[in-house]
């Protein structure tokens, strides 16, 4: 193996600074969302507040692909690619997230959404033949545990179990689509442009099935104050553009289930969030299950020094 090779491998593991950094980030912004979109939801509806962030994350996207000389324009077969793409990841998934928090806590939506993980293992296996090594299977399986401790922990905070239901039921069809759109930006046809070009079109075209179900179902655009637009400014700038550039390259060079972890950890770091500012006491079980959660993630860190992949798929955003 020469010196290239050698270097390459090193860089398509998490443990490699130029990924770690930007996956610890993605972490410490994504933990964050919760709290920001649950108080979104009292003065705006969900579906217009959605429809808004992403359609100026869409434009402010395409200003960054201007700068960086990329093409914008896109052959029809690329452009139903982010119609679809922009569907799962924008309409289908934010739509039912933001929903799921008016009937369950932001906590419990973030511990069904760390799930994700079970799902892109499983697509990108059958979609993208990639295999999980015995190491990152036990590790999922370990955090999967943790998630449930955590789980469990959430629930004291439900006493209406029709409403749990429901909620559960809303994030779960959320963490799929999510799931799906993923593996998708995945393919070979998601790679094959620029990464910040499929997201900026996929963002736009997000938001306009977004707003269309908006108006039908919660009629005129309505817009909220000043304490509003600060979160949607943060939702935007943060959570959107540089969250979803980091995480698509981070994704592009380790694959969709090593990178499903950023979904994993986020919840815990949330909880930690949310014990400094809402004054969330910690049980046992939460304890217990975040313990795991991390331990998880070092196993399925591990297996990438069992089986490192030859040639590192280099994100194109540089």
């Amino acid at each position: 193996m020469n010196e290239a090779e050698r270097e390459s491998q090193s860089e398509s593991k998490l443990t490699s600074p130029k990924v770690f950094l930007p996956f610890l980030l993605v972490i410490l912004i994504w933990s964050t969302t919760w709290i920001v979109i649950r108080d979104q939801l009292h003065s705006v509806p969900a579906n217009w507040s959605i429809c808004y962030r992403f359609f100026v994350a869409g434009l402010l996207m395409m200003l960054f692909c201007r700068i960086k000389g990329y093409k914008l324009a896109l052959d029809r077969g690329n452009q139903f690619f982010c119609i679809t793409v922009g569907l799962l990841l924008i309409s289908v998934d934010y739509g039912f997230l933001y929903a799921a928090e008016k009937h369950i806590t932001s906590g419990l939506v973030a511990v069904v959404f760390a799930l994700i993980i079970i799902p892109n293992s499983f697509f990108a296996r059958v979609f993208l033949g990639k295999k999980s090594s015995p190491y990152f299977i036990l590790g999922a399986v370990l955090a999967g545990i943790g998630l449930g401790l955590l789980f469990r922990s959430q629930l004291a905070y439900l006493p209406d179990r029709t409403e749990m239901k429901l909620g559960l039921g809303m994030s779960l069809l959320a963490v799929l689509a999510t799931s799906l759109g993923e593996i998708l930006l995945s393919t070979p046809r998601g790679k094959s442009q620029p990464m910040p070009v499929f997201l900026a079109w996929s963002m736009l075209w997000g938001s306009l099935g977004i707003g269309s179900a908006a108006f039908f179902l919660d009629g005129a655009p309505v817009i909220g104050g000043i304490a509003y637009l600060g979160g949607l400014l943060y939702l935007t700038l943060f959570a959107s553009v540089l969250a979803f550039v980091l995480y698509f390259y981070v994704l592009h060079i380790i694959g969709p289930d090593m990178a499903a972890y950023a979904h994993v950890l986020s919840p815990v770091l949330a909880m930690v969030i949310s014990t400094l500012y809402e004054n969330y006491i910690w049980s046992s079980s939460a304890i217990a299950g975040s313990i795991m959660v991390l331990a998880g993630l070092l196993l399925a860190m591990k297996s990438q020094k069992k089986s490192i992949r030859s040639v590192m798929v280099k994100a194109r955003i540089d």
